[in-house]
């Protein structure tokens, strides 16, 4: 009886020992650290790394006066954008040609298809802005119609009225409304997320 009690102190000191509470610290350590690089090997939180990067190294690759006053993030805008406007034409196309919808139809459509598309891998990759998507999305959409209104409405419309090409009207209103969508993305969308000051500060 009394040696099993002598044992059982034995290990309870051993247990208690500075050392075995130094090994279950690096125990607890090792394992928070392979939970931590299983979280960083996730896509979700890999992909706006990689994009971060990406546009890093393009904002660096602009002349000294440009990457002075150009932001990195509209960058990144100027990407998701421009492959927004791509994917905006492409359900146009498909609507209108292939299924032969109403014009006006297929124009809003698409056009609300390419918005939602800017304004979910803007706040993932471009912005990393963590507000509630319903606040952001809300002043996004006000942001889309009144750019619609001003610029592809009445702009274009304008520029075409005093004998400006319809086309080099297009073109115009949509460098204006790029700007302007950037600038109420940056100010008012995604408002309190700071610029990134990374590789390309």
């Amino acid at each position: 009886m009394t040696s099993i009690t002598t044992s059982g102190n034995v290990r309870e000191q051993r247990q208690s020992s500075p050392a075995a509470r130094t090994s279950d610290a690096v125990r607890a350590t090792a394992a928070a650290r392979r939970r931590f690089d299983a979280r960083l090997q996730d896509p979700a939180r890999r992909a706006p790394r990689v994009f971060r990067h990406l546009i890093d190294r393009i904002h660096r690759l602009l002349p000294g006066f440009l990457r002075r006053r150009v932001p990195v993030t509209f960058i990144g805008y100027a990407l998701i954008n421009g492959s927004g406007f791509v994917i905006d034409i492409s359900f146009l196309t498909l609507f209108y040609e292939q299924l032969h919808w109403f014009y006006p139809l297929a124009v809003t459509v698409g056009y609300a298809i390419a918005g939602v598309y800017s304004l979910l891998l803007n706040r993932w990759l471009n912005f990393q802005s963590h507000g509630s998507l319903v606040s952001q999305g809300s002043r996004y959409a006000v942001g889309l119609v009144s750019q619609y209104v001003i610029f592809i409405l009445g702009l274009s419309s304008l520029l075409h009225l005093v004998g400006v090409n319809a086309e080099l009207a297009r073109l115009i209103s949509a460098c204006c409304e790029g700007i302007y969508l950037y600038a109420l993305m940056r100010l008012w969308v995604f408002r309190g997320t700071p610029e990134p000051v990374g590789e390309a500060a």
